[in-house]
């Protein structure tokens, strides 16, 4: 467990460096664990059924993130910024399946069923489709938050945009021909899927509340109020006009309902509409997971200089870890968060050698 003066020695290093883009020796740096983003570990014995219903989801069956790394990380690095977190178990596809998707089981991974036939349908379908998802997740949120250690913030699940959720409805062929002959019918549906999503952020920010004057996310950061990161990952793969022209605004509806802290999720190998997403008014920044294929961190620099030279950068780096520290140098550091695996980092020593040799601290 860290200290509160380890704790507030990070937060001040997100509120100078990340949130107010000040000068300072080196940006805020995470180490993680890569197994947290494969959530189905979370599992304490084996599920035995083929879908999964809300009455499954409780603390018996699964543990939380703190419960599975966090309790033991400092073993490793002990000296970095993650923040530990706990979140709604996030091998739920939550909004998906409160939207009506039944939620497969498969060894390894969750999934969202699709069951709608057709774009038509989408304008009489209930959405919200299954309040009882609802529920589980307001009841998983209430626990986590009650039983909290003191160096962990409470994150919102991962909670997917839009164009996701719509993905996970009518499959993807079929969402990319609904965008081709009726967009308007997307559209609409869009704006009743990013309702959803509204309600499940301010049903998280009734129950969550603040610890050490700000919010944890589960990418490992400090906000000085409430923050999530939206997503349209279905959109890596249309035109940049698309998600501008049906998706955009209600990315922008998510920023101004909860307030100025609200990143936006790209991976490197479907960023192209950045620049759209740029444009959102009053977003606090973009967050980069880098992958294995696609354009390197090299590549990537400068729209990486574009992008902290208008707002802020989460950079994740799972890939490309060679490349880090000359990409690094030649990147501004104010309003810049860098997180890497731990199977890169593995002790304080390594981590203060990294820091050194790359920002000359």
């Amino acid at each position: 467990m860290r200290s509160q003066e380890q704790l507030e020695e990070t937060i001040d290093h997100f509120r100078n460096c990340f949130w107010e883009k000040k000068f300072t020796h080196r940006p805020p740096v995470g180490i993680y664990d890569d197994r947290l983003f494969l959530p189905i570990n979370f599992l304490r014995q084996p599920f035995s059924q083929n879908l999964v219903f809300p009455e499954d989801v409780t603390p018996e069956l699964v543990m939380n993130e703190y419960e599975y790394w966090f309790i033991k990380r400092d073993t490793g690095v002990s000296c970095d910024d993650h923040l530990g977190y706990s979140a709604p178990w996030r091998a739920i596809p939550w909004l998906e399946a409160c939207c009506g998707c039944p939620v497969r089981y498969a060894e390894g991974s969750l999934a969202p069923a699709h069951f709608v036939k057709s774009a038509g349908e989408l304008d009489t379908l209930p959405i919200p489709g299954n309040e009882a998802w609802f529920d589980c997740l307001r009841r998983q949120t209430e626990w986590l938050e009650g039983t909290a250690p003191p160096d962990c913030w409470v994150s919102p699940s991962i909670l997917r945009g839009p164009s996701d959720i719509l993905v996970a409805m009518r499959g993807m062929t079929n969402f990319f021909m609904d965008l081709h002959d009726n967009p308007s019918a997307i559209k609409k549906a869009a704006g009743r899927v990013n309702r959803v999503l509204l309600r499940a952020l301010e049903m998280h920010y009734s129950i969550v509340r603040p610890k050490l004057n700000g919010y944890g996310h589960i990418y490992g950061y400090w906000a000085p109020g409430r923050t999530i990161v939206i997503q349209e990952d279905a959109m890596g793969l249309a035109s940049p006009s698309m998600y501008r022209d049906i998706f955009m605004e209600y990315n922008a509806e998510v920023v101004r309902h909860l307030g100025s802290y609200v990143f936006f999720h790209l991976h490197s190998t479907g960023y192209k509409h950045y620049k759209e997403v740029l444009e959102i008014p009053g977003l606090a920044g973009l967050e980069i997971t880098l992958e294995s294929i696609g354009p390197t961190l090299a590549d990537l620099l400068p729209v990486f200089r574009q992008i902290l030279e208008k707002t802020r950068l989460i950079l994740m780096v799972d890939y490309g870890f060679e490349q880090l520290p000359a990409v690094l140098r030649n990147l501004p550091r104010e309003g810049l968060y860098l997180t890497i695996p731990s199977a890169r980092i593995r002790s304080n020593e390594e981590f203060k050698k990294f820091v050194s040799s790359t920002w000359k601290v």
